[in-house]
Parts: C-alpha cells; structure tokens; sequence
C-alpha cells in the first residue's frame, strides 16, 4: 500500500539552522520539499563528485566488480580494506586516475591521427619527405598523382615518371624545373584534370611514423597498466561518491531553507505514522510545526509498504526505477501474482525451473536485506518455471525425460509441450490470463471511482468491462475457433454505450452535460476499445516465446546428438548442450524483463490509467546516500 503522507513545516531560529537541521537529520523522517539552489560549496561538492565519478569510468569494470580490492594478485591487503575510509585521499587517488586517464586519451588520439596517416601513405611506399623538399629548394620541384588504371590508358599526361602499376590505381610522379614542364600547366592545374588525384606529401616518413606509432601505443598500455593497478581504490571511489552525494543533498537542504526576519524554515513531507514521532521531536528541540494535508498539485513523495510476502517483488521495481505516483496506485501484489505465472510460462522448462531453484536457495543462504527479498523471489519464480514444465512434460527441451516415471504422471495432456494439439489449449490459458489481469484493472477502478464524486462515472469502468469480456469471446473465436456468442456484441456495443453516458461525468456538468463530454471524447473512445482488443492479443506473447524456448532446446539438443557419443565427440555434444542451454536461459531471463514485465507495467497500468510518476520518498536522514 502507498502510505498516507502529511505535509509538514519546521520553523527554527535561522542562528540555530545548521544544530537544527542536524537534529533534523537525525530523526530521519522529513523529505524535504526545496528549491535546488547552489553556492560556492554546492558547486565544489558538484565538481568533486563528477571528477571521482570519471575516475569510476576510467577504471577497468570487471576489475572493480570482481576480487582484485579485497584479495590483490600480490596477497597484501587492499587499501581499502587495510585502512579507515578518508574521502580526501580518495579525492586525491581519483585527481590521480582522471590524469591518467588524460594522458591515455592524449596517447589514443595520436596513436588515431597516426594510424590514419598511415594508412593514407602505406600504398606509396617508404620515402623521406625531407629528399623531396630538400630538392623544391633547388627548383626541382616532385609532384606526386594518382589515377584508375583505364583513365591512366585514356589520358596519361605528359611526361608522367610511372613508379607503380596496380589493379586500383597508376602512381606517377611529374617534375617540374623552375616552375616549368613540357605539359605547359602548374601542378595544381594539373590536379585539376578529370581523373587526377593529387598525393599530398606527408610531414614523415612511413617508417618514422611507425617509430612514432610505437611510443603512443607504449604510452597507452603503460596508462591501461596503471588503470589497472588503480582499480584496487574502486569500492573507495564508490564509497566517495555516496559521500559526496550524501554532503550535497545536506547542502542543499541547509541552502533550501527560506528565512524570514530571525527564522528559517524547511516544508516537507512526512508519513502520517510519523507525524507524532515528528511533534515530538518538535516540542524536544524547540521546533515550530505545521502539519496539514497536501494540496492537490503538491508532488508527494512515495513510500510503499507491504506485507513481507509482497514485499519480495521490491527488487524487480527498483531494477526497473520505477515508482507509482502518489495518488495512483501500488500495483505490488497483482504485480507479483501474474509475473510469477508470466515468468513460468515464458521460460517454461522444468530443468530451467531447478537451477534456478537452486540458485535461489544459494542466493537466500548467503543474502541479506534487500538480497534476501532477491533470493525469495528467485525461489518462488523457479518454483513457478518448474510447475509449468512439469505439467507441460518439458525437461530441458528433451522430450524422453517428461516420460520417465513419476514425472510423466505430473503433465496435462492437453498442455503437453511436444504435442502440436496443445498449442489452442495453451493460448486459451493466455487469453483466460488476459481477461482476469485487465478486467481487475476495471474493476479496481471502478471501485475506486465509487467513493469520488459523482460516482455514477464509476459505471464507465463497468462498460470497460463488458467491452473487455466481449472482446475476449471474440478473440476466441477468431484464434481458438469457439462459437462467438450471441450476447458477446451486446457486451461489446453495451459498454462502449456505457463509457460513452458516464466517462465524462463532473461534478461540474449536470447528466446531459457529461454524456456530451463523452461524446467529445469519442475518438479516444473508440481507439481505446481498438487498444483494448490488441492488449488481449498482446498475451499470447506468453505462448509464443515459451514456444520459442522449447524449439531453441530442442535444436541444441539435436545439434548435440548429432556430434556423436564417442571420445572426443562426447566432450563436444557437452560443450554443445552446455553452451546452448545456458543460452535458452540467459535469453528466457531477458524475455522475462521485456514481456512478462510488460503485461504489468503497460498492458495492465494502462488499463488502471497508471503514469508512473512518482517521486521515492527519501527522508533527510543518516542513512540516506541518495543525492538530492
């Protein structure tokens, strides 16, 4: 549930601002609503975190990410470990980084503009540009052209010196004595010529280039070398720009804060369960207090409680960043009923399901806190791949295992994974599934729209409803091949008559005014009940990629009995099935995030009316490293 939240204005002496807003700090329970100003200290803070952020970039990830900070290749302990976190050390070791990384991007630029010069001046070979001009000085004067070997044959010019003959082009060179040559033009009047290409003569030679070459290309490795050693202060830096971060939001409050005459207060919101916790704090510090409902346009932060058993599906939400709005709805529980039966149809294999059963209880032995709730999660979604791959007979795509006792007894045969006459029994569940998530989304809504003002709108999500079960029957009937009702277009052309009467309804508009507000709206209407048919064909999603996964098991484990079981070929088809089926599942796990998250973010908070606009509640606090 999204918690009721209060709005609430603490009024101090502005000599006691910075000892109040540390008391404030303490307690932990106001998010602080402020205008974001900035000072000398603010932009301080702003440019030290954006340098140990580029620092953070500059690093090798996978030497951060992994054990080289806690267990260094030379067995001493990390800096990190060994010692106190100092946020100016750090400062310091990333001013240290972002140099280096400077200087490697100075090596990587020349070592650019040198292999491209290279490339230019490969194909005219190895010259010492210092000859050619040593002899201008003396009036011989050494042009170098190029042209395709058939205009070469057509329009060769006089008194061109041919040193190079090749398939893509004729390399020549003319002279000129003192500014004169039997061709009677200048050399740019020469390169004038149709098919002429000029050769513009380099500042080196090719092999001092190469010399060149190889001392930025040692200037890069020795700036990776570095890097690299320098990824041991990683976790620091991140530590650093928590804190950083941390030090600007304080900043940022203490800025925020209006004054008037010898008093400065801060506004903010506060959890309704908190507000006691808050007037007492206020009546300990000498704090003034005002507390009052939020007004209608105020952006309310956030804060959603749950149940622990709901409370597991928080990860997937803060993965995905996002946060309902404070007057829209926590979808958490609905969220968390359907991903679980979407991510069981989508991977689909029971094999699957028990690796990552197993996963999950490695996850929960060793996890805490918010990898804990993960582990949870990942125990029930693995729970739910290896019910429905059991009952559809799918163990790792290979059908022989479904047969073996007792798992052959678990399967429904009208879900049997490798039979073709499974294939409308599993899009009618699809569609059953479709119709019970979007006709809850109407309900809820209408619900909800019982206890607003006037409450006859309410009947709109009714129709909703009615269009939405009329909609269904006839998809059965297009895709399944089941008779189309008789009733199912009153249901359809009902509620489309229903939403037309009663979805403009205000309190501002009498009966007759609102139906003419629903007629206004008619084109959005009627693109609704279009976007309404497609959203329950949206579902079938969940049939075709389980379809896909089973095929791409299959494939590889055909791929492997075709290797052979003999010696070297039996490491082969392992390799194969190791390789492959790791592959299904890595791909089964992306598209759990794009379709089974889909059918809950857009398909059914499109049908709640959901925006996703909400700010997370972040009280101002110890504890709380998030920037403001």
């Amino acid at each position: 549930m999204i918690v009721p939240m209060r709005k609430a204005t603490i009024i101090v002496l502005d000599s006691r601002r910075e000892e109040e807003l540390a008391n404030l700090k303490r307690l932990g329970l106001l998010h602080p609503e402020i205008e974001r100003r900035h000072d000398e200290r603010t932009e301080r803070l702003q440019g030290l975190r954006e340098s140990v952020q580029a620092a953070i970039l500059a690093l090798p990830t996978e030497q951060i990410d992994g054990g080289p900070e806690s267990s260094p290749a030379d067995g001493r302990s990390s800096p990190d470990v060994s010692r106190a976190f100092d946020l100016d050390r750090a400062i310091e070791t990333a001013s240290t980084i972002n140099e280096i990384a400077a200087r490697r991007r100075e090596h990587a630029d020349a070592l650019e503009r040198i292999d491209s010069e290279i490339r230019r001046i490969a194909s005219w070979g190895d010259f010492d540009p210092e000859d050619l001009r040593w002899l201008a000085e003396r009036g011989v004067e050494v042009h170098l052209y190029s042209m395709s070997p058939k205009d070469f044959r057509r329009r060769a010019p006089d008194g061109a010196i041919v040193f190079q003959r090749g398939p893509v082009a004729v390399r020549f060179a003319m002279i000129w004595l003192h500014g004169s040559h039997p061709c009677g033009a200048s050399p740019e009047e020469v390169a004038l010529r149709p098919g002429m290409e000029r050769f513009r003569i380099p500042e080196v030679s090719l092999h001092a280039l190469q010399d060149r070459r190889a001392q930025e290309l040692s200037g890069v490795e020795e700036a990776d070398r570095r890097l690299a050693e320098s990824a041991v202060h990683g976790r620091s830096l991140v530590r650093a720009v928590e804190e950083l971060e941390r030090r600007l939001r304080d900043e940022h409050v203490r800025l925020g804060m209006d004054t008037a005459d010898r008093i400065a207060f801060i506004t903010g919101y506060v959890p309704v369960d908190s507000v006691d916790g808050l007037r007492q704090a206020a009546s300990n510090n000498g704090w003034g207090t005002l507390i009052r409902e939020p007004d209608p346009d105020d952006a309310v932060p956030t804060k959603i409680r749950n149940p622990a058993w709901i409370r597991i599906i928080r990860p997937v939400f803060n993965l995905l960043g996002v946060v309902p709005g404070y007057r829209e709805r926590d979808i958490s529980l609905f969220f968390l009923l359907f991903f679980v039966v979407f991510v069981g149809m989508i991977i689909g294999d029971a094999g699957y399901g028990a690796i990552l059963l197993a996963a999950g209880v490695m996850l929960l032995a060793r996890g805490r806190g918010a990898a804990r709730d993960g582990g949870v999660l990942l125990l029930v979604l693995s729970t739910s791949t290896l019910a429905w791959g059991a009952i559809t007979g799918n163990w790792f795509g290979y059908e022989p295992l479904g047969r073996i006792a007792p798992l052959r007894y678990l399967v429904v045969p009208q879900l049997y994974a490798f039979d073709p006459r499974s294939t409308q029994a599993v899009q009618t569940v699809c569609f059953v599934l479709a119709a019970i998530h979007l006709s809850i989304a109407h309900l809820w809504n209408f619900l909800r729209e019982l206890r607003e003002k006037p409450a006859i709108k309410a009947i709109a999500q009714l129709g909703w409803l009615c269009v939405l079960l009329g909609l269904f029957f006839l998809i059965m009937s297009l895709f399944i091949g089941l008779e189309f009702p008789a009733f199912g277009l009153y249901l359809i052309g009902g509620g489309m008559a229903a939403v037309f009467l009663f979805s403009g309804q205000s309190p501002e508009h009498g009966f007759i005014g609102g139906v003419l507000n629903g007629l206004k709206n008619a084109f959005t209407i009627v693109f609704d009940g279009i976007g309404a048919f497609s959203d329950i064909i949206s579902y079938i999603r969940l049939f075709a990629v389980g379809l896909a996964t089973v095929a791409i098991a299959q494939a590889f484990n055909e791929m492997a009995a075709s290797v052979g079981t003999d010696g070297v070929a039996a490491v082969l088809a392992v390799v194969i099935l190791l390789f492959g089926h790791t592959l299904n599942l890595i791909m089964a796990g992306l598209a759990v995030v794009v379709h089974g998250v889909r059918l809950n973010l857009l398909e059914f908070s499109g049908h709640l009316g959901m925006e996703w606009t909400g700010i997370e509640y972040q009280p101002f606090s110890e504890n709380n490293r998030s920037a403001s």
